[in-house]
């Protein structure tokens, strides 16, 4: 009974720590860009900039929720992968539109940290969620 569900424990506390390192990085960041803003003297940016900071605060507390009942979730997790690669998208599509911000080894990091936590959630929770409904072995 231990073996079957020690690889359960371990894909979940994967899933849970890139869950809670998700919500770090949508909390800083998000108040980061919601106190700091857009580019000045542009409104129409500045405005676009923090109302999507706000969402990305929102963010943060589900993505909290779903690692501490981790347990419990299913498909949930597999769509809270989604907004973590598609900002790694954003990203690229601004490094190759406006060029490398600095420092660009920060965001090098960041980018390529957005394109392995969702592989990463995918395939622990995958993992997790078939252990699960493997069958005990006696």
């Amino acid at each position: 009974m231990m073996a079957a569900s020690t690889p359960v424990a371990a894909a979940n506390t994967i899933v849970r720590v890139c869950l809670l390192l998700a919500t770090a990085i949508a909390l800083g960041d998000g108040l980061q860009q919601l106190a700091q803003g857009g580019p000045a003297n542009t409104a129409d940016a500045d405005n676009a900039h923090r109302f999507m900071a706000g969402v990305y605060i929102g963010w943060a507390p589900l993505f909290a929720w779903a690692a501490a009942t981790i347990r419990s979730q299913g498909v949930l997790v597999y769509f809270l992968a989604v907004p973590i690669f598609l900002g790694g998208v954003g990203r690229l599509v601004s490094f190759a539109q406006d060029g490398m911000p600095s420092p660009a080894g920060a965001f090098l990091a960041s980018a390529l940290l957005e394109f392995i936590l969702p592989i990463v959630i995918v395939w622990a929770h995958s993992t997790a969620l078939r252990s699960r409904r493997a069958p005990a072995a006696t």
